[in-house]
């Protein structure tokens, strides 16, 4: 029983170990401004993270122009699989880090040129939200637009709607040529899992 409660805590710590492993790429986009309906469209940072060799999912972010807001966007699979549908993560932030609850925004997602997903009332109370697109027909990447609507109730004046408005924020493409990058944190995770998986064997061989 012991020696399975060893084997059973090694597998948990070297998935850990693995996963603080995964290396992530990101790419600097620059921003730019949009002479489209005066509003400002800029584009976000990019990473990807992947286990071994097989990317899992895709991370970017992208802050309004005066700093109070940050939208963080995830999805996967990725890179995007034809036939099956991609699911988006959004997480609404203001300068601090905290969430911004109530943020009401628009979304679309583009493929090959063409649109297959749009969701022009997007809304969340908790600053934390989900987006599901259709199965995609292909497997290029895909490009995302997030545009702010302000701050506030759904169902009331959106005059009366705080935080940025009209804002457009661009996701784009994929990363390239990804790098490993080892940090400390995952430094030390090996270190305490050897160190965990060393204490038990000995204690568990004494115990006998």
């Amino acid at each position: 029983m012991k020696s399975k409660s060893i084997s059973v805590l090694f597998g948990v710590l070297s998935l850990v170990t693995t996963l603080s492993l995964a290396p992530t790429a990101f790419g600097q986009y620059q921003e730019y401004s949009s002479s489209n309906n005066n509003e400002t469209v800029h584009l976000g940072n990019m990473g990807v993270t992947s286990v071994g060799n097989m990317p899992v999912m895709s991370m970017m972010k992208a802050t309004t122009t005066d700093g109070s807001e940050q939208v963080i966007l995830t999805y996967s699979p990725n890179p995007p699989t034809s036939g099956q549908p991609l699911s988006i993560t959004l997480t609404f932030t203001d300068a601090k880090g905290g969430p911004i609850q109530h943020q009401n925004y628009a979304i679309s997602v583009t493929q090959d040129g063409n649109e297959i997903f749009s969701n022009i009332a997007g809304h969340t109370h908790t600053g934390n939200d989900m987006q599901v697109t259709n199965n995609l027909s292909s497997f290029n990447p895909v490009d995302i637009k997030i545009t702010l609507n302000g701050i506030g109730l759904p169902g009331t004046d959106p005059s009366t709607w705080t935080g940025a408005k009209g804002e457009v924020l661009l996701f784009q493409g994929t990363a390239q040529n990804v790098v490993p990058e080892f940090g400390p944190v995952a430094g030390m995770i090996i270190a305490m899992s050897i160190i965990g998986v060393v204490v038990i064997t000995r204690k568990s061989r004494y115990s006998f």
